[in-house]
């Protein structure tokens, strides 16, 4: 674990303000995609030595790290494949893993959910509806599913046009307001995707960030939207999205900014290709 201070600067077209925050870097992670923070705990999706987030080689898990940053079991939950978002219910821990979500109880850490889902090929990340109900994101498909734990079942929300938005790759419901917020990622790693909202009342589909990139996830912080990209030749960036304007985060080097969480005012970020996380503080 390394610890640094940074400056936090807004960027647009020019720089906007800068303050010293502090960060800190965790090494040792195998292909880290996605990040999840409950009551007590770190929970650390990683896909496998290889980056080869498709591949069914049995060799990713979850690991357990406490809200320090230290890491209490490195494979808490092992024997996955390519797990990547996860969520939190009724204490079970649902992962996404390629075409499977599956539930794990997070006392016994024994499997007690197990949902194929058919002619899926690119699961990635899961937001809860309610206790009894999940939507997930497939990028190969375009597809946005509800997922119904009680019933074992699922259909489907929406389906994007991959060619015009990207496949759905990030998920963030505001449910105050029925949105569904989307961060699009083309399967093909190379055409972009877009920034986009869903009405859950009126289905109506908003883009809100046109400019084409790889975009992974999508966060609420304050009043604006945090959103993850992988940028150009992997200098990956973080977005701050707030009244029409796009503003860069200036953050130290993210190589693969894969699925972020947001807890309060510390920002967790996967850095995907180098094996890390970054766990950023917003505010002193």
């Amino acid at each position: 674990m390394k610890k640094y201070v940074l400056s936090l600067a807004l960027v647009g077209a020019s720089l906007l303000g800068a303050s010293e925050l502090k960060y800190q870097e965790f090494d040792g992670f195998k292909s880290p995609e996605s990040i999840f923070v409950d009551k007590n705990s770190v929970y650390v999706s990683n896909v496998g030595e290889k980056l080869e987030p498709l591949a069914k080689d049995n060799d990713g898990f979850i690991s357990k790290l406490d809200k320090n940053g230290k890491v209490l079991e490195h494979k808490f939950i092992s024997n996955l494949n390519a797990p990547k978002g996860m969520m939190e219910v009724v204490n079970t821990l649902y992962v996404v893993d390629i075409d499977v979500v599956r539930g794990f109880d997070l006392k016994s850490k024994k499997e007690v959910f197990n949902l194929p889902i058919k002619g899926a090929i690119f699961l990635n990340a899961i937001e809860k509806l309610n206790d009894d109900t999940l939507l997930v994101s497939d990028t190969g498909t375009g597809l946005v599913l509800k997922v119904d734990l009680k019933a074992k079942k699922y259909d489907e929300l929406l389906k994007l046009d991959i060619a015009k938005f990207g496949g759905p790759n990030g998920l963030y419901l505001d449910r105050k307001n029925d949105k569904l917020f989307i961060a699009g990622y083309h399967p093909d790693g190379a055409s972009g995707g877009v920034v986009m909202s869903y009405d859950l009342n009126d289905k109506k589909l908003s883009v809100i960030k046109n400019e084409k990139e790889a975009y992974d996830e999508i966060v609420p912080y304050e009043n604006a939207l945090l959103v993850s990209s992988w940028g150009e030749n992997l200098n990956g960036v973080i977005y701050r999205l707030e009244d029409d304007k796009a503003l860069k985060l200036d953050l130290p080097s993210i190589k693969g900014p894969a699925d972020i969480f947001i807890e309060g005012d510390t920002l967790w970020i996967p850095k995907m290709v180098e094996g890390k996380i970054l766990k950023v503080e917003l505010k002193n």
